[in-house]
């Protein structure tokens, strides 16, 4: 996972040289903010979204005039809250991950919205399992979440201003993040719906008072 990321950072960089040198406005590159409502399948307590953050960055090229391939890479919080039938033994639950994530997403673009569609790998980088009376339902060491985390992610969104975008996404793992856990019949996946902000980041303006400097 950390050559993917090394990766993606080295494409950033000569994507960014090659577009300084052309000054065209085929390659983009911004930040991006948002909150999700992030749930867990196939657990023995019933669960309910819980929100968390993530933020980070984006790059995009633009591949034909109605499709773009955009990659990002941002740190995200997953994981779920709920509650116990049997409060006596265990109390609320609560499921806190914190993950990097790279996307990888194929944009159709039509007027000011677009349409997105792609998978995305993620490394798990902190974990917190918590109960309120001290107990779970199963062992926690026999049963830990995978280091890795393969999506596929679904969305839309839309310019509100210039270099301005708002987007909703849809997010479900596509391989299991943990053990099956016991006196369950599903498997263990993430889940979520991501409404984010992004805004462009233009060096344009900065090339050409270079270039006037020099001149």
């Amino acid at each position: 996972m950390k050559k993917l990321f090394v990766f993606f950072v080295m494409s950033i960089i000569y994507l960014d040289v090659r577009s300084q040198s052309k000054l065209n406005t085929q390659f983009k590159i911004g930040l991006k903010l948002g909150v999700g409502m992030h749930t867990i399948t196939g657990y023995p307590v019933k669960t309910h979204p819980k929100p968390a953050l993530m933020g980070g960055m984006w790059v995009q090229l633009k591949i034909s005039k109605s499709w773009t391939m955009q990659a990002e890479l941002y740190e995200i919080g997953k994981g779920a809250a709920g509650e116990n039938h049997d409060k006596s033994n265990y109390g609320d639950y609560f499921l806190r991950l914190s993950y990097f994530e790279v996307p990888f997403l194929f944009q159709y673009n039509k007027k000011k919205a677009y349409f997105e569609f792609g998978p995305s790998l993620a490394a798990l980088i902190n974990t917190g399992e918590y109960t309120d009376r001290g107990a779970f339902p199963f062992q926690t060491d026999l049963y830990p979440f995978s280091n890795k985390d393969l999506c596929f992610n679904l969305g839309t969104g839309f310019v509100f201003k210039e270099k301005w975008f708002v987007g909703l996404r849809l997010s479900h793992s596509l391989l299991p993040v943990r053990k099956q856990l016991p006196e369950t019949s599903h498997q263990v996946y993430n889940r979520s719906l991501v409404l984010s902000v992004s805004r462009q980041i233009s060096f344009k303006g900065s090339r050409n008072k270079q270039s006037e400097d020099m001149e």
